[in-house]
């Protein structure tokens, strides 16, 4: 997960998960809470209620009244609503026509003893000791108990509940929704930053704007003190290769134009003097940004070709230029001109009668119909060395346009092709 918006966008979303189920329960558990406690308040007031409407006489039968208790359920057969009277052994004595099974026998409960739990078959049940004067001194202890097991109370908690859930989802989509805005606002800096830094690769801007959150502020200033270093350090390697090419070149050239020195001294000399201008060549290709705008090509080379007409005009090579109109490089216009006029005019000297560049995607490819590169054509890179000595010069054109590809990032590959000349094909990334 290389993403920091997916990492955040995960923790925040299992984060807010985690809240919305504990958040669920919790309400649902004092929902529950509540819903029970009211339930057990409303059989309470149902016993009392019952307390008032039944009457028990000596041989144990208890009369009721349904005027005086305001439950209409109590009537109605299998309406969930039953109340039950036992007697002090726990064997049912009365018991209300909604239900119509016989009452089991129940332990008896204590009296002013109140015991609330759970029916067996659902819903909530009350039970309370009570004892009854019938005459006299005949004093007789029974329970009365109520179950509900089709509660209004309990209907409309389950119905609470579900909604209460369609809620929470609700809830936690907007939430996730609201968090996805606050998330690309924080990360805002980040892609300007991003910007910034493909204007820089683009060579349109030289280091990062320091307006940045505090945050991220000593990240911009540290890449603004690497950018400053690394220019600093590529102008300093090239002044000083510069001059020191300069002051070899002024004592050379003295040592030059002295008659007293001999053929061999001579060529050493010049052999010398060559070495030093592809150095200063290179100190030249060395002050590389290599966050320049693309450059179209088509033009450069056609600027190079017209030049090496005249050059050539003996040898009446026909140049082929099918680079697309529209193709560029990342290149400053000098280092182009360079590394192109040299690998054509390398193309120009060795090639009988053709010589065509062409481009596509990142690689620039130019072909000659000449004698072609040895077995050890790679070699042909390396400094000094030349695929055909029978030419004047040094190998150093090839050697500062591969120079020049390198400090692009850049590969050159020399190809052979037998019998038919030579292919340079010249690679860059994306």
């Amino acid at each position: 997960m290389n993403s920091l918006r997916l990492r955040l966008l995960v923790s925040a979303g299992a984060a807010l998960l985690i809240f919305i189920v504990l958040t669920g329960f919790a309400l649902n558990r004092a929902l529950e809470s509540y819903a029970e406690q009211a339930e057990n308040d409303r059989l309470q007031g149902l016993v009392f209620s019952m307390l008032g409407a039944v009457e028990i006489t000596r041989e144990g039968v208890a009369n009721y009244s349904l005027e005086r208790v305001p439950e209409p359920r109590l009537a109605q057969s299998e309406s969930g609503l039953s109340v039950v009277i036992y007697d002090q052994q726990g064997a049912p004595v009365w018991q209300s026509q909604s239900l119509l099974e016989q009452a089991q026998d129940i332990a008896p409960v204590a009296v002013n003893e109140w015991l609330f739990s759970s029916s067996d078959i659902g819903g909530s049940k009350v039970s309370y000791g009570f004892e009854w004067v019938v005459e006299g001194d005949d004093v007789r202890r029974y329970t009365l108990q109520a179950v509900d097991i089709d509660s209004p109370l309990r209907t409309q908690r389950n119905q609470f509940a579900r909604n209460l859930w369609w809620w929470l989802l609700g809830i936690s989509l907007m939430l996730l929704l609201i968090f996805l805005g606050l998330l690309s606002w924080g990360l805002k800096p980040l892609r300007r930053i991003r910007s910034e830094l493909d204007a820089i690769r683009n060579g349109e801007k030289t280091q990062l704007s320091e307006n940045a959150p505090a945050e991220i502020l000593p990240l911009t200033q540290s890449v603004n003190a690497l950018l400053d270093h690394e220019k600093n350090q590529r102008e300093r390697f090239h002044n000083a290769t510069a001059d020191l090419a300069h002051s070899l070149k002024t004592p050379l050239a003295v040592l030059r134009n002295q008659s007293s020195i001999s053929n061999e001294a001579t060529e050493q000399l010049e052999s010398m003097n060559q070495i030093i201008s592809y150095q200063l060549q290179r100190a030249s290709t060395s002050k590389l940004k290599p966050l320049t705008k693309p450059l179209l090509v088509k033009p450069v080379a056609a600027r190079i070709i017209r030049a090496l007409k005249k050059v050539y005009a003996d040898k009446q090579i026909n140049f082929q230029n099918h680079l697309p109109v529209d193709f560029k490089l990342r290149f400053e216009e000098n280092d182009l001109l360079e590394m192109l006029g040299n690998l054509l005019e390398n193309a120009a000297k060795y090639g009988q009668s053709l010589v065509t560049i062409t481009g596509e995607k990142n690689n620039v490819i130019i072909e000659d119909d000449g004698p072609g590169f040895p077995e050890n054509a790679q070699a042909v890179l390396d400094r000094g060395i030349r695929a055909d000595t029978r030419q004047p010069g040094q190998g150093i054109g090839l050697s500062v346009a591969y120079d020049i590809i390198k400090l692009y990032s850049g590969e050159l590959s020399i190809q052979r092709r037998s019998g038919k000349g030579a292919r340079l094909v010249i690679s860059f990334k994306e």
